[in-house]
């Protein structure tokens, strides 16, 4: 017996060196590398480099070639004071050659808008990743109160279940009544009831994970559970420092400095612009020869209908909005951080009042289960106190659940 217990014993160690540990930085880690809602925003970045390269191509030469035959031309020609035409092919092509020497700085400044977007582009993928990093976060800390509560289902079922035996016990021996059996019966069927529920919602933490990660969480997989109830210390209150690293508030300032330089863009399109003009062309008609040409060309807006006023009151409304925005996001952003910080100031009383009441449940349900075995308590006596020490237990997992995910909030707010 002694053999076959230590083989027991050492089978179980090996399983649990092949259990997969699935830490929480490994999830972060895979969510941030995997998960589309990020990669979609780092394929955004990408996006916007191009955009400015795009208008930093309005500063530089613009070259073209063109070439136009016509297999058929008709050419009037004065003979004598009469004219007479001829039919013939023709040959035309060249180069053209434009760069622009002064726009009143609207390339300049659509340039610099197209920085700032590359700027917010990127913004937003850290905010992407940070946003996905306290999903994850909060997503394996609900994923480990629901495997404790689960736990604290199992072991709640076993003791409505040896309750029940025992009052069956006590029936057939004449100490106690049908009713006792009875109800001890519908308790233990609310148990496997409640204890169903909380698979179901375990089962459903591990889907949320998963979705998370972008892969399936295998059967063998167990976590860092000894991260639920670590204390964690909570930072000093800056909300000077928050607003400075909130990364949500730093995109709304660069979208109305976007907004802006749009603006001036929009604005000296009214003045025209000043370019370089150069052509050489090599023409075979009736006869051959060649031109060129060289000069300065300025174009001034006359008349287009309104568009290029619009398009800057357009551009300033959209600026004074992104101020009004910034405004109401920095409330936002102070009303949150303010209700974190009274949730986790008190967070900690609340923990150490739990495990307080946990540790009182148990010792009352413990006692009157054996005063009930002596027939100097009733079975509501008993059925009471399972149940304060039960509610009890899932207390003390939602004040944990409360403190990592308001933490997890609150690092987010600055941009971790």
């Amino acid at each position: 017996m002694k053999k076959l217990y230590t083989l027991m014993i050492f089978f179980a160690a090996a399983l649990s060196l092949h259990a997969e540990l699935l830490s929480l930085q490994t999830c972060i880690d895979k969510a941030v590398s995997n998960h589309p809602d990020v990669k979609a925003f780092l394929y955004r970045v990408q996006e916007q480099e191009r955009g400015v390269e795009i208008r930093r191509g309005a500063r530089r030469p613009q070259i073209s070639a063109f070439a136009q035959y016509d297999p058929q031309r008709t050419y009037a020609l004065p003979v004598n004071g009469q004219f007479h035409t001829v039919d013939d092919d023709a040959l035309t092509a060249g180069i053209t050659l434009k760069q622009k020497l002064y726009d009143f700085s609207k390339t300049s400044a659509d340039i610099e808008a197209a920085k700032i977007g590359r700027e917010i582009a990127s913004l937003s993928y850290e905010e992407a990743a940070a946003l996905m990093r306290y999903k994850v976060r909060s997503a394996y800390t609900l994923l480990l109160v629901q495997k404790r509560a689960l736990e604290v289902r199992r072991k709640d079922l076993e003791a409505k279940r040896a309750l029940y035996e025992q009052a069956r016990a006590l029936v057939e021996q004449g100490l106690k009544t049908k009713a006792d059996e009875s109800r001890f019966f519908a308790s233990l069927k609310g148990a496997e009831d409640a204890l169903a529920s909380a698979k179901a919602a375990y089962k459903k933490a591990r889907i949320s994970l998963e979705r998370y990660i972008a892969e399936p969480i295998g059967p063998s997989a167990h976590f860092e559970e000894a991260l639920l109830t670590r204390s964690d210390p909570i930072p000093a209150p800056d909300e000077e420092r928050m607003l400075g690293r909130n990364l949500k508030l730093k995109i709304s300032e660069n979208e109305r400095r976007a907004n802006h330089q749009r603006y001036v863009a929009a604005k000296a399109d009214r003045f025209g612009s000043l370019d370089l003009l150069a052509e050489a062309v090599h023409n075979e008609t009736l006869s051959t020869y060649n031109t060129t040409q060289i000069g300065v060309r300025y174009a001034l807006p006359l008349y287009n209908g309104g568009r290029i006023k619009a398009q800057a009151q357009q551009a300033k409304i959209s600026e004074m909005k992104a101020v009004e925005q910034s405004a109401s996001e920095r409330l936002a952003l102070l009303e949150e951080y303010r209700s974190l910080r009274a949730d986790l100031e008190e967070i900690d009383h609340r923990i150490e009042a739990q495990k307080a009441q946990e540790e009182a449940a148990r010792q009352t349900s413990e006692l009157i289960r054996a005063r009930y075995a002596e027939g100097l308590a009733t079975y509501m006596e008993v059925l009471d106190a399972e149940a304060v020490r039960l509610d009890a237990n899932l207390k003390l997992l939602e004040a944990y659940l409360v403190r990592k995910t308001r933490l997890y909030r609150l690092e987010y707010l600055n941009g971790q």
